[in-house]
C-alpha cells in the first residue's frame, strides 16, 4: 500500500478530513487492534475490513481481520484466495486480549448471540441499531456499501490502494448494489470512479464467475420443489444447508422471476433459521418487515430491498422448536403473515395444502 503526498480530490473536503482526524485519534498507539465482522463475511464486509486495516495501521499496530464463522459462498472463498485478503476465523481469546474492537458492515445489536467484549469503531451502511456513542463510528444507510465510504477514507487520507485492495472494494460495491441495480449515492459514484483505473479486471472476473458448484445447485433444485407463490410472493423453505449463504444465492435468483414481488428463502445452518429477504422495494422494505417478524427473537433488519434475520433454533417458540422442516416453514409463515397483509396469501396457501 503506498501513500501519496498529494491529498486526493475529495481529500481537500474538511468535512472528510475531521472524520479522518477523529478516526486516526480513536486508533493511535492501540496495540492489539481487531477488525471484526459479523458471520459469514461477504464482499463489501471484506473488502471494508481490508480498507481499514491500510487506514488504521498509520497510525498503530496493523490491526488483525477476522470473521464470526467459516466463509461459505463460493465466490467470496474465491475473492479471498485470489486477492490474498488477510482475513481469517475468530479466535475468541485474542478477541478479548485486544485493545480495540472495529466493526465494519454490522453493528454490536448484530452479535445477539455472540459474546462482544467491547466496541470502539462502527463503519457501516446498515440502518442505525442504536443511539449509542462509540469512540468512533461512521454508519451512513443511504451509502450502497461500506466499500464506499472506506474507500472515501482512503482517497482523504492520500493511501493509494494497490490492485488488489482496488479489486476487493470494487467488488464490494457491485455486490452490495446487486451489481449496480440500485442507484448509487454520489458516495458510491465517487469511489467508483476512483477505483475503477486500479482494479485487476481478469481477477475480477475470475471471482464473478466462480459462484455456483454442481453440490451446490442441488440446493437450487430442492428450492424449486418446495416453492409457493401467492400474489407476487415467493417462498422456499429448502431445511438445513452447509452455509446461510446459499439461502442468499437462492433469493437473488427468484426475485428475478417476473412476477415476483418478494422473494423469501428460509433455511437451517449451524442450529440457526436463516431467513432471506427480496424484494422489488415498491412500497416495500425488506428491512422492516424481517425485523418486525423475527427482531424479538434474533438478529434481524436490513435495506429496502433486502434483509436477513438469523434465529437461533432454541430461541423458537416450543412448538416450532423442533428441527422438522414442516414445523420451521409453518413459523416462518406465521410470523410473516402477523406482521404484513401481503404475506397472509402464501400462508392461506399452506394452509389449503394440509401442511398445518
Amino acid at each position: 500500500m503506498t501513500m501519496s503526498n498529494k491529498p486526493g480530490a475529495r481529500g481537500l473536503h474538511a468535512g472528510h478530513r475531521t472524520r479522518l482526524d477523529r478516526l486516526d485519534r480513536a486508533v493511535s498507539g492501540t496495540m492489539r487492534p481487531i477488525i471484526l465482522i459479523y458471520g459469514s463475511p461477504d464482499p463489501d464486509a471484506l473488502a471494508s475490513a481490508w480498507a481499514l486495516r491500510e487506514l488504521t495501521r498509520r497510525h498503530a499496530k496493523t490491526p488483525r481481520i477476522r470473521y464470526t464463522r467459516e466463509i461459505g459462498r463460493l465466490e467470496n472463498q474465491t475473492m479471498v484466495a485470489s486477492l490474498r485478503i488477510p482475513a481469517k476465523l475468530l479466535d475468541q481469546v485474542e478477541l478479548k486480549a485486544a485493545d480495540l474492537i472495529a466493526l465494519v458492515d454490522c453493528q454490536p445489536e448484530f452479535f445477539k448471540s455472540f459474546e462482544l467484549p467491547r466496541c470502539d469503531i462502527i463503519f457501516d451502511h446498515h440502518p442505525r441499531k442504536s443511539r449509542h456513542k462509540y469512540t468512533f463510528s461512521d454508519i451512513r444507510p443511504d451509502c450502497l456499501a461500506t466499500s464506499s465510504i472506506l474507500t472515501e477514507y482512503l482517497e482523504t487520507a492520500a493511501v493509494e490502494p494497490n490492485q488488489r485492495l482496488a479489486t476487493a472494494l470494487y467488488y464490494g460495491i457491485q455486490t452490495d448494489s446487486r451489481h449496480l441495480q440500485r442507484s448509487p449515492t454520489p458516495i458510491d459514484s465517487a469511489a467508483l470512479r476512483f477505483l475503477e483505473q486500479k482494479i485487476n479486471i481478469n481477477l475480477l472476473r475470475r471471482i464473478e464467475f466462480s459462484s455456483y458448484s454442481l453440490e451446490r445447485l442441488d440446493y437450487f433444485a430442492i428450492a424449486l420443489i418446495k416453492l409457493r407463490h401467492a400474489k407476487g410472493v415467493l417462498y422456499s423453505h429448502i431445511g438445513p444447508v452447509p452455509y446461510s449463504d446459499i439461502c442468499v444465492q437462492v433469493a437473488d435468483f427468484l426475485i428475478r422471476v417476473k412476477e415476483a414481488k418478494w422473494a423469501l428463502v428460509s433455511g437451517v445452518a449451524d442450529r440457526k433459521l436463516i431467513v432471506v429477504f427480496r424484494c422489488d422495494g415498491h412500497h416495500k422494505h425488506a428491512g422492516r418487515n424481517a425485523e418486525a417478524a423475527f427482531g424479538e427473537l434474533g438478529s434481524a433488519g436490513g435495506h429496502r430491498t433486502t434483509a436477513r434475520a438469523e434465529v437461533d433454533v432454541n430461541a423458537l417458540p416450543e412448538e416450532f422448536s423442533s428441527m422438522q422442516n414442516e414445523m420451521i416453514e409453518r413459523f416462518v409463515l406465521d410470523s410473516l403473515s402477523n406482521v404484513a397483509r401481503e404475506f397472509k396469501p402464501l400462508r392461506n396457501l399452506h394452509v389449503e395444502s394440509g401442511l398445518v
